[in-house]
């Protein structure tokens, strides 16, 4: 079972990184010939109706979570049976969630002249806001099959599936944008990519589990209803605040700034999403495969797994927001030109959001694969409270635009997420372990933040002023400065984590991939 866990952890990894990589390609090709085609009030509108859409997903509850929570054991005890019965109940959940949200999306309509204060900039919005909409509904029938793939540590396959709807969406869109420049085909290319890939992955899990179809009549136990209500009721909450915290940042600009500057900064939030997307699939990956591992209550290990992940995490994070904040002007003004840019106070912002932000991922992977929705979900009621009230705050009352929004979620993390979610992990997952809670809250995650924010931050003010001032060519630029602040942070690693033993345990982990492979 421990090289099992241990081979479908590095496939899902592995595969879902590399397809994320190729994604932000398509991505960005996609988004240049928008910005081109289209200009930033229709790439600030796209914004903003995914930010709509995502508030509305709020409907959706967490049910697809809990139900691959559920489907842990009955998967490892091969229990058919329940099996068919949760995905039978997660069916006829999404029927209802993709209406729930069909008729809510419909009511928002007439809102919409109040959610954007140059409303009239764009025609038409109303059909627009209904394609993407229909957009949004279409991605709730046929793709619960997905959470199967995801309990049995097959995520790669669901992966795998929307990668391919996406190179052909991508191929579409761009000889739309290019040849007739139409935001409406733009966007029904969108609807039926999504409704072809749902169901050409609901067919692939039905030739995998044949079961699933012979057992629709299935249904869960009283007690199981009550056990995924309970885990819902707990979702409620993670829901509320991760909707507040990540899906309001264009409303509010919309709403108190305009679409221009929506435009602008969803150029620099695909590029934060996108290296977070790789982040989240590398280290989010494991879940199902940690959760195996709690199944066999052994704490120790789970203990040590979750250590080691924490500081891989740490690694990544370092890196990824180091070369985020070098290489984020020169691409800027190379990719979308000089009127796309944001201040160099509002560039720091982003990028320590990005980084408080995604050190709490391996919290957010142990939190769910022990189950601990409810408890979380409770913290995520007072996060979304005062996630919107600073960020509403900075932006309204201080006038910060994109750093205001941005700066209320960074110290919402820091003020409650920041403590809660490891505290939670020690108390309830590593019961007998949990008076080395303070140890890693203040050292291993209180610390190395501040320290690693602090170095990268000197590194880049060194760069700026000693390299960018001689270089003309934007090309050369970005990667002389992703080349020098990468070679400086490796030698800091090296030298201040090399002999620790999360370093030596990463080493032994790519040391040992071979061999699992081979096998």
């Amino acid at each position: 079972m421990k090289k099992s866990r241990t081979v479908n952890a590095i496939i899902n990894s592995s595969v879902l990184a590399t397809i994320q990589v190729i994604t932000i390609f398509l991505k960005f090709l996609t988004q240049t010939i928008f910005i081109y085609y289209l200009g930033k009030t229709y790439l600030g509108l796209n914004g903003l109706f995914s930010n709509i859409l995502s508030v509305l997903g709020f409907a959706d509850l967490g049910i697809d979570t809990s139900i691959v929570y559920a489907l842990y054991a009955p998967l490892a005890q091969q229990d058919r049976k329940k099996v068919a019965a949760l995905m039978n109940f997660l069916h006829e959940a999404y029927i209802f969630i993709g209406v729930v949200i069909a008729v809510a999306g419909l009511i928002v309509i007439p809102f919409l002249p109040n959610l954007i204060k140059d409303y009239h900039a764009v025609a038409y919005i109303p059909f627009y806001y209904v394609l993407y909409l229909t957009n949004s509904v279409v991605s709730y029938f046929f793709t619960y099959k997905r959470s199967i793939l995801i309990a049995d540590q097959m995520e790669w396959v669901s992966a795998t599936n929307q990668f391919i709807f996406m190179v052909i969406q991508t191929v579409l869109q761009v000889i739309v944008l290019f040849f007739i420049g139409s935001y409406s085909l733009y966007l029904a290319i969108q609807i039926v990519c999504t409704l072809a890939s749902n169901i050409v992955i609901s067919r692939r899990v039905d030739r995998k589990y044949t079961y699933l179809t012979k057992l629709k009549e299935e249904r869960i136990s009283k007690a199981e209803f009550r056990s995924i209500k309970h885990n819902v009721y707990g979702m409620i909450g993670s829901r509320l605040g991760s909707v507040v915290v990540r899906s309001t940042d264009n409303l509010l600009l919309s709403t108190f700034a305009g679409l221009g500057l929506v435009g602008i900064y969803s150029n620099y939030q695909l590029i934060t999403t996108s290296v977070a997307g790789i982040l989240n699939k590398l280290v989010s990956s494991v879940t199902a495969t940690v959760g195996n591992l709690i199944t066999e209550r052994d704490e120790a290990d789970v203990y040590h797994v979750f250590n080691t992940h924490f500081m891989v995490n740490f690694y990544l994070v370092s890196y990824t927001s180091a070369c985020l904040l070098v290489a984020f002007d020169p691409f800027i003004k190379l990719w979308a030109g000089k009127t796309f840019l944001l201040s160099s106070f509002t560039v720091g912002v982003i990028v320590i959001n990005y980084f408080v932000d995604q050190i709490r991922q391996t919290a957010i992977t142990f939190v769910s694969a022990y189950g601990l929705f409810v408890p979380n979900g409770k913290k995520s009621v007072f996060e979304a409270i005062i996630n919107l009230g600073l960020s509403s705050l900075l932006l309204v009352k201080f006038n910060l635009g994109v750093a205001g929004v941005l700066l209320g979620t960074t110290m919402t993390d820091l003020i409650l997420n920041s403590w809660f979610e490891p505290w939670l992990i020690f108390s309830r997952g590593f019961r007998s372990l949990r008076k080395k809670f303070l140890k890693f809250y203040l050292f291993q995650y209180g610390l190395n933040l501040l320290m690693m924010l602090v170095f990268i931050f000197v590194v880049h003010f060194i760069i700026q002023n000693t390299i960018d001032v001689h270089i003309t060519s934007l090309i050369v630029q970005t990667f002389v400065n992703l080349f020098v602040m990468v070679v400086i942070l490796t030698v800091f690693i090296f030298i201040v984590y090399g002999r620790s033993e999360s370093f030596k345990d990463l080493i032994g982990i790519f040391r040992k991939i071979p061999k699992l492979l081979k096998r």
